[in-house]
């Protein structure tokens, strides 16, 4: 009886010996297929890709930009895409300027694809592994096969999100007119404001309402401006312009040769400072003689242009003087003006940054000195 339980115990060991080998080779079978595939992927990452079996996209294209709007994470409106995102991981193939394959790459987040698409050789072109899925704001998720489908999906929810994007920005702020180095300045210093889908233009110390709307024509965004004015005000400012960012508190609007500069502004004092005429009482009736002292209009003038108010301004008689900087006006002292409404050239010196290699910017503008009746 004793043997019978020895010969039963050993058989259950050896049992539980094979049961334990069994389970050790499915194990080396897993990593051997594992690493096999492994070694199959790294070798499809080294292997020649035809660029004629792809569809490419090129590094100068309206679609390559686009791309890189999605994976970054711009504050400016103009400069991000945030209505679709791209599920991961995705592949991306890269060509040199002789549209030979450079290398294959596992996107697997928008900081990786961001990183690689800002770093590209300018000359270089990607090509994505279609399809791809993307996940659009409201949550519906999209299959996309070619790049001709992904242009249109991005189109679409971009031009969704810009005038989304446009509402936020004309309702938040008044908007304030700014300066202009490309036309003239006759509204320079006053302001929109968007009150519940009322708008009000103040300027010259008149307040006009009207309308205006943004609207995409041609995956372009535009601005309607439409006042209830028949002056030369409502001429001026009663067009279709198309709107362009300058920064995440600017707008350019343009129209044919006319442009126009909206300067968000948030602040309470914003209509301190409005145009570049300065008034003074003249010293005696009718000579149209006053004093003025230009140092009092330095901190309008970097206001309303928005420029460092470290930066060096300088005041001349002429445009000449102002570009040679020659002869310049004593700024802190009195100076009698010798017309009745004399324009004087103001110029300002960007300072750059010690680690910065660009050439610093002069900018040119030009102010009146106005002398009035003060009876």
């Amino acid at each position: 009886m004793r043997l019978l339980r020895n010969q039963l115990a050993l058989y259950e060991s050896i049992k539980k010996l094979a049961i334990m080998k069994s389970l050790q080779l499915i194990c080396i079978t897993l990593l051997f297929i594992l690493t096999s595939c492994s070694y199959d992927q790294d070798d499809n990452l080294t292997a020649t890709i035809d660029i004629n079996s792809v569809e490419v996209i090129r590094s100068d294209s309206d679609l390559y930009d686009d791309i890189k709007d999605i994976t970054n994470d711009e504050e400016r409106p103009d400069k991000s895409i945030a209505c679709i995102d791209f599920i991961y991981p995705l592949t991306l193939f890269i060509f040199d300027d002789t549209d030979t394959y450079v290398s294959t790459n596992f996107i697997i987040n928008d900081e990786q694809f961001s990183s690689i698409l800002n770093g590209l050789n300018p000359n270089h072109s990607i090509s994505i592994s279609f399809p791809i899925t993307g996940t659009l704001e409201s949550g519906e998720e999209i299959i996309i096969d070619t790049p001709e489908e992904l242009k249109v999906a991005i189109d679409n929810c971009h031009n969704e999100e810009e005038l989304i994007e446009c509402n936020i920005f004309i309702q938040n702020c008044p908007l304030k007119i700014g300066y202009s180095y490309n036309y003239d300045n006759t509204y320079l210093g006053g302001y929109f404001y968007e009150d519940n889908g009322f708008t009000s233009l103040n300027v010259d110390n008149e307040v006009l309402f009207g309308s205006w709307s943004p609207l995409i024509i041609e995956n372009e965004l535009h601005f309607n401006i439409n006042l209830v004015d028949d002056t030369q005000i409502g001429e001026f400012f009663n067009f279709d312009w198309k709107v362009t960012y300058l920064d995440e508190n600017t707008m350019l609007l343009t129209n044919n040769d006319r442009e126009l500069i909206l300067n968000k502004r948030c602040d309470s004092n914003f209509t301190d400072c409005g145009n570049f005429i300065y008034e003074e009482c003249e010293l005696l009736e009718s000579e149209g003689v006053s004093e003025f002292i230009l140092d009092n209009y330095t901190e309008c003038i970097f206001d309303t242009l928005e420029l460092d108010e470290t930066f060096p301004i300088s005041f001349y008689e002429t445009d000449e003087d102002a570009q040679q900087e020659t002869n310049p006006i004593l700024s802190n002292e009195i100076y009698l003006n010798t017309q009745e409404n004399q324009v004087i050239y103001v110029r300002i010196n960007e300072i750059l940054d010690i680690d910065e290699d660009d050439e610093p910017e002069s900018y040119f503008v030009t102010i009146t000195l106005s002398s009035v009746s003060c009876d």
